[in-house]
């Protein structure tokens, strides 16, 4: 299986145990309006969730599985979000319209999921907005793509795996 790590982050920018050193980066959603504009966060944010469809789109995968949901705050009714959460249960098939949704969920931290389809494809999240994704072939289409984003994307194991 091939896995990578996918974030925001230079890894120029980290020490040699991995640990970003950058600490004026903004890290979280809650970070809005202190250390990032609204404007900046919700590009971001659509860069991870494209970095996603572009990941499933080279892979073929049209749907995945929630095989694990944990529901953080209260964030849920202010993001509109109750009533979608409400039809998500964990061993659900989610459309890609669902993924999308469940990972803004995740990003902005109202709840905490990972999604996979067989042995063949996962998406997981990690604190700090970091996302790791795994699939069953090598991507470097999906991988060129993310990478002229912004996005860095490098070889690594998510510590999620099961």
């Amino acid at each position: 299986m091939f896995s990578w790590r996918i974030t925001k982050y230079n890894p120029k920018k980290r020490d040699e145990e991995g640990s970003y050193l950058d600490r004026e980066e903004w890290t979280s959603f809650s970070e809005v309006g202190i250390k990032v504009s609204e404007e900046e966060y919700l590009k971001t944010e659509s860069n991870y969730l494209n970095a996603i469809t572009t990941f499933m789109n080279e892979t073929g995968i049209n749907k995945l599985y929630l095989v694990d949901l944990e529901i953080c705050s209260d964030e849920a009714k202010n993001q509109s979000a109750v009533s979608f959460l409400a039809n998500v249960w964990v061993g659900k098939s989610v459309s890609a319209q669902e993924i999308i949704e469940l990972a803004k969920l995740t990003l902005r931290e109202v709840i905490w999921c990972k999604l996979s389809y067989k042995n063949k494809f996962f998406v997981h999240f990690g604190y700090d907005y970091y996302m790791y994704i795994g699939a069953s072939m090598d991507s470097p289409n999906a991988l060129q793509k993310i990478e002229e984003t912004g996005l860095y994307v490098e070889e690594f194991k998510s510590p999620y795996l099961d």
